[in-house]
């Protein structure tokens, strides 16, 4: 995959959580970049620039559901109304394992759910397979074509 295909955006409020996910996610994908948000009003204002711009998007999503000033079920409803981003696949990582927060994702369009583990060292793990998978998705083929088509 084509390095500029290698951006990942972080929206996580929590420092410790980012810093656990970047850290893993780079032991695992040395080239990825990682565009950690803080809340939800910087993805709010993120996905606008992005509209109004021709920038890189990223390659994958993770986002934390419980988000200062928005929180995370509103700014996956607003990426998935999105044009440009619509097609980036968005996974909630969360601590929260509640049935309602989960349906309420899925039924937005997430297309993925995981728990956030309490250990560091079941992070790395979780980490490591979600990025993984999401290698070997073809999705990016897909925003290939998008990208070709908009220039």
């Amino acid at each position: 995959m084509p390095d500029e295909e290698k951006k990942l955006l972080l929206v996580e409020d929590s420092d410790d959580h980012a810093e656990l996910t970047e850290f893993y996610a780079k032991d695992c994908c040395p080239s990825i970049q990682v565009n950690r948000l803080r809340d939800g009003a910087e993805a709010m204002a993120y996905i606008e620039q992005v509209e109004a711009s021709n920038q890189a998007l990223p390659w994958l999503v993770l986002l934390d559901l419980k988000l200062p000033k928005y929180d995370g079920h509103e700014v996956l409803a607003r990426l998935k109304r999105s044009i440009k981003l619509a097609k980036i696949p968005v996974v909630i990582f969360s601590t929260s394992n509640s049935g309602k927060d989960i349906e309420q994702a899925l039924n937005s369009h997430a297309n993925s759910y995981i728990v956030k583990p309490m250990e560091a060292d079941g992070y790395g793990t979780v980490i490591s397979e979600m990025l993984s998978y999401w290698e070997l998705n073809q999705h990016h083929l897909i925003l290939s074509n998008q990208r070709k088509n908009d220039a």
